[in-house]
């Protein structure tokens, strides 16, 4: 599929902290754009970085030429700008056949992302239940050995005192856990487990 050419203007937009590290990003991302094959970058700008609410943005200002409307649809999914405008050509004519190939080369790529989204969903599950058995644990133990108020369990874990509350009050409702006078001791489900 023979494609024209299209010349756009494009912003590029990251926001994140510390401030030198959007710099690098976004000095990373033009580093890539001009690497890439289907892309030809003919001008770019960065603007000064700016604080919002304790992050920083960085916008950089581009003007490209992509091989066609496949390229530019790879783009947009590849560097997600924040804004496009199409410069040249002023209009475009597309036949069928080419229009259906364009069509499945966007779904393919957007089930691309879908599955990397879809596998990253799950191995964010899967550190999150982790990572929660993992507290759970640190919280049963400090408590067997006499570490049995909040303020205390806060500072040995190093999480903020609110948070282990939650820990602590989803442990009390399974039983594992009972509190008394603001301290808590281990619960009649969980003292009666056989030990191994």
């Amino acid at each position: 599929m023979i494609e024209q050419p299209i010349r756009f203007r494009a912003l590029l937009e990251i926001l994140g902290k510390p401030k030198e590290h959007v710099e690098s990003k976004i000095k990373e991302y033009l580093g890539k754009i001009k690497e890439d094959s289907s892309t030809m970058l003919l001008s770019e700008k960065i603007l000064p970085p700016q604080e919002h609410n304790e992050l920083w943005g960085v916008v950089a200002e581009i003007e490209i030429v992509v091989k066609g409307i496949t390229s530019l649809v790879n783009f947009c999914i590849d560097y997600m700008p924040s804004s496009i405008e199409i410069i040249k050509p002023e209009s475009f004519k597309f036949q069928e056949r080419t229009f259906t190939e364009f069509i499945n080369d966007m779904l393919a790529k957007l089930h691309t992302v879908d599955m990397i989204a879809k596998k990253l969903g799950t191995e964010n599950s899967i550190l999150k239940d982790n990572m929660n058995r993992m507290i759970n644990n640190h919280l049963l133990v400090s408590i067997k050995l006499g570490i049995d108020d909040a303020e205390t369990l806060s500072r040995s874990s190093g999480i903020e005192s609110s948070e282990i509350e939650k820990f602590l009050g989803i442990l009390v409702k399974e039983g594992k856990l009972k509190k008394e006078e603001g301290r808590y001791i281990i619960g009649k489900n969980e003292g009666t487990k056989k030990e191994h």
